[in-house]
């Protein structure tokens, strides 16, 4: 993954209300298609994909709209371009239904045998999360080291008054973590709780590695800064060292979460250059259901909301932000966004740079310009692809702006954007220019936006590309895909914040150790057979949980893990490549029902070669999707999983026939399987290492190998991938066959580093029973495969080759693309629409049945190759 290194000034951004929330509505059953049109204006207001209202306390939003962004890779060391400098890296029906709250959660993690006894502020209610006893247990942390910790048993007073600033970081710090100065560690997990109150801070709160920071959800703590706080950003997730550098390589910042917080920074002058929170990160990281609060000043104001310089992403979403210059000062490989409201800012998202980026459900208000792509870097434009759909911007005079007059390189195919049903109203100047020429005109009134574009087009039939800019078709879209606005359907990750501790049960409770020792199978899953039957929450406490045989999640289950506990596979049940099996099975094939997953990570111990760590069976009940949130698959790297530095150390310099056996450690990551139908997932990063995580071991880079990635089979769909990212299999990251209705936004991808050496056809066979793909000797695997599939949307997609048989050279600028020679691959009767497409290190960026279609040569984006538009098939 390409590491950058970004130092720039920047202002803050505002905000008021305690809390958001975002609730989505049931899917529309009505089919749905868009106009052809780019623009239409009305007299009267339309609803947008993201409708929010605003009270004096809480900022509710429904949730009409799904987005989805890649995020990119992990440590691959390519180069990429940022506005200040640069630097390498890189089954039976069940007829029991269940509410759930729709605000976002986030993980939890304990390891304390003692429940918390903080006393709630006055109208706010108990969380069920402060309450329950937490047991959590971290194995290679030591004794008596605690995954959870509660502010206030570290002095925290949160009455407005105290500077808390010294308790809030023991609080995160305490234990021997892993903080600046560690390169990364899983071993000293931590959930960080903030009861509702007022936390006065007057220096950074540092996060470290491995950290969930979490608040009240009914009632967010605020963090305040001090009227003389007089540093960079209140909340620092990645301080810059002495070195001028970050403490963690932003493209290796992985698991961590960021919920229920109000971030105040009005009490400091407005001239005094401050944001919220600096999030420089990458997969399976979250901010969710914050609201920033900064300075209106019309002058002189130097606030921001959000700063992002550099790294992976990864998904944002259900933010509010009120005031500051720029309520997010943002740039990275990729992105999603996800129900984000703008008030009051002067620039509501200046966009420093970015390769995609995917924005969804956005709404902007009163600010004077809605989004700035203008930036440049050593001349040349620096922001790459944007995508921005089901959003709206009022009483704002630009709209989006874009182009710079200092820009010196005309040739680079960047600032490359699709807008789709964006609705304006008194927005004056839709989207402005070069030079300050309006390019699409707005008005006074309301219009919208059906879909707008520019950059380079392609068809199956296409000799090259066709630049366009200007009004294009919308996609047709898939009626089970929508809600009943006409909005793509999102859930936010339930938090059960109204649900009373005594819903709740414990794995460790219910006998399980998760101590990385002990078979918890069995334990497992007579909870969750439970759980579902009881209409009760299984809560994961914090640990390893060794499984042998597969665990069955029935329909009506709800689960929700603390500090991302572990299910691993291990032993002989899951040794056999001939013979498959599940480590997870949501469903039994033909069972209807539907589910809620949350913060959990699937792996395996040593050698697994049969292993599939989800099967997904279940078909959810019209309008009633399935969600999964922060769940990730992680194939080794990481202690416990007996595939680390010591066992799978890289060897590019030993021509390679066949695989060390010790580290095949999958068979597939993800099956969504035919019978699957009605599953919403969001951020969930499917990853099989390419370097060892933990401390001492300094990154270095291993090769595990995992057969398939994730693999989407005759499904009746619908499907949503919000924010998912896999990378590093052998035959496919993404397999779509025979699929039907499916969503992406700003998926990511990266081919292993090892190909090909050995090459895609080791060490797994090609097996027609799954579909895979056959190889050519010497070839890759895809990094998106489509096969006889109909009804799939992407908005936004980063298919990235970094390495050939590690050696990154081949990915570097003026190289030539010859990582890998082909990537995207699209068969037989399919009907796709991809929106910004960029690839990075392949030579032909799409294949149509064999036949390459588009070469990188003529999409060049600075370090990556861009396509704006490309469309196969009919709906």
């Amino acid at each position: 993954m390409a590491r950058l290194s970004l130092h720039s000034s920047s202002s803050s951004c505002s905000s008021s209300s305690s809390s958001l929330s975002s609730s989505s509505t049931s899917t529309s059953s009505s089919s749905s298609s868009s106009s052809s049109t780019s623009t239409s204006s009305s007299s009267s207001s339309t609803s947008t994909s993201s409708s929010s209202s605003l009270t004096s306390s809480t900022l509710t939003s429904s949730s009409t709209s799904s987005t989805s962004s890649t995020s990119t890779s992990s440590s691959s060391s390519s180069t990429s371009t940022s506005t200040s400098s640069t630097t390498s890296s890189s089954k039976s029906s069940s007829s029991t239904t269940f509410t759930t709250s729709t605000k976002p959660s986030s993980t939890t993690s304990s390891t304390t045998s003692t429940s918390t006894n903080s006393v709630p502020t006055a109208g706010c209610a108990d969380f069920w999360l402060d309450k329950i006893k937490h047991q959590g247990f971290a194995p290679f942390a030591g004794t008596g080291y605690q995954v959870y910790r509660n502010v206030k048993d570290y002095g925290a007073k949160g009455d407005g008054v105290t500077d808390d600033t010294a308790a809030i970081n023991k609080a995160i710090s305490d234990g021997s973590r892993c903080g600046p100065g560690c390169t990364g560690s899983t071993k000293t997990p931590a959930l960080v709780y903030f009861p509702s109150g007022t936390y006065k801070v007057s220096k950074p709160i540092i996060n470290y590695y491995y950290t969930q920071l979490i608040g009240n959800p009914g009632c967010p703590p605020v963090l305040k800064a001090t009227a003389n706080f007089n540093d960079r950003w209140l909340l620092d997730s990645n301080p810059y060292q002495s070195t001028g550098k970050l403490a963690w390589g932003a493209t290796n910042v992985f698991w961590r979460q960021v919920a229920n917080f109000v971030i105040d920074i009005t009490d400091v002058p407005s001239n005094i250059e401050i944001a919220g929170i600096h999030w420089p990160s990458s997969q399976s990281t979250s901010l969710t259901n914050i609201v920033f609060r900064a300075s209106q000043a019309k002058t002189n104001n130097k606030h921001q909301g959000l700063f992002i310089e550099e790294g992976s992403g990864g998904y944002i979403g259900d933010l509010a932000f009120y005031g500051g210059a720029q309520a997010m000062y943002i740039g990275n490989q990729q992105f999603t966004m996800r129900n984000i409201k703008v008030s009051k800012a002067k620039t509501a998202i200046y966009q420093i740079w970015s390769w995609g980026w995917t924005y969804s459900g956005v709404s902007i208000s009163d600010c004077e310009v809605g989004f700035d792509f203008s930036p440049i870097t050593n001349g040349s434009p620096a922001v790459g692809s944007i995508t921005i759909l089901d959003s709206d911007i009022s009483n704002t005079p630009v709209g989006i702006t874009y182009g710079n007059t200092a820009a010196t390189d005309t040739k680079i195919v960047a600032n490359n954007f699709i807008f789709e049903n964006l609705k304006l109203s008194n927005v004056p100047t839709a989207i402005r220019g070069p030079k300050g020429a309006t390019v699409l005109a707005g008005s006074t009134g309301q219009t919208t936006i059906a879909a707008w574009g520019r950059g380079h087009s392609y068809t199956p039939s296409s000799t090259g590309p066709k630049s366009f800019e200007g009004p294009i078709t919308p996609n047709s879209r898939p009626a089970s895909l929508l809600s009943s606005s006409g909005a793509y359907y999102a859930h936010s990750k339930p938090q059960y914040e109204t649900v009373p501790v005594s819903e709740f049960l414990s794995a460790r409770a219910a006998g399980a150790k998760g101590d990385g020792t002990t078979d918890d199978t069995a334990a497992l899953n007579a909870l969750f057979a439970k759980a579902a039957a009881a209409n009760k929450i299984v809560f994961l406490d914090f640990g390893l949980y060794l499984v042998t045989s597969t665990l069955r999640i029935p329909a009506n289950s709800r689960i929700t893990g603390e500090s991302f506990p572990i299910l691993l596979s291990s032993g002989s049940f899951f040794a056999s490549a001939s013979a498959p099996k599940p480590l997870v099975q949501v469903g039994a094939p033909g069972e209807t029902g539907r589910v809620e997953w949350s913060n959990t990570i699937l792996s395996t111990r040593g050698s697994q070669p049969g292993a599939i760590l989800l099967e997904y069976n279940l078909a959810a009940p019209a309008g009633s999707p399935s969600g999964l949130w922060d769940v990730h698959v992680r194939v080794g790297g990481f202690a416990g999983s007996d595939l680390q530095l010591a066992q799978c150390a890289k060897t590019p310099d030993t021509l390679a026939t066949t695989a060390n056996p010790a580290c095949v450690a999958a068979f597939m990551s993800v099956h969504v399987t035919k019978s699957a139908g009605g599953v919403y997932m969001e951020n969930c990063w499917v990853w099989v290492a390419d370097h060892d995580i933990e401390e001492g071991a300094d990154n270095q880079q291993i090769s595990v190998f995992a057969g398939r990635g994730l693999f989407v089979e005759g499904a009746q769909g619908p499907v949503w991938l919000v924010g998912s990212s896999v990378e590093h299999h052998q035959l496919y990251e993404y397999q779509f066959v025979g699929a039907r209705d499916v969503f992406m936004g700003q998926i990511q991808t990266e081919t292993a580093y090892y190909q090909p050496n050995p090459d895609a056809a080791v060490p797994f066979a090609a097996e027609e029973k799954y579909s895979d793909p056959v190889y050519a000797k010497g070839e890759s695997g895809w990094g998106l495969r489509v096969v006889d599939s109909k009804g799939l949307v992407v908005y936004g997609a980063g298919l990235y080759s970094f390495f050939d048989n590690y050696d990154v050279t081949c990915s570097n600028v003026g190289e030539g693309a010859r990582c890998q020679k082909r990537i995207f691959s699209v068969e037989g009767e399919s009907q796709v629409r991809v929106y910004n497409l960029n690839t990075v290190g392949t030579n032909k960026m799409v294949t149509v049945d064999g036949v390459d279609v588009a070469r990188y040569e003529d999409n060049i984006d600075g370090f990556v190759h861009s396509i704006a538009l490309f469309e196969a098939g009919t709906a």
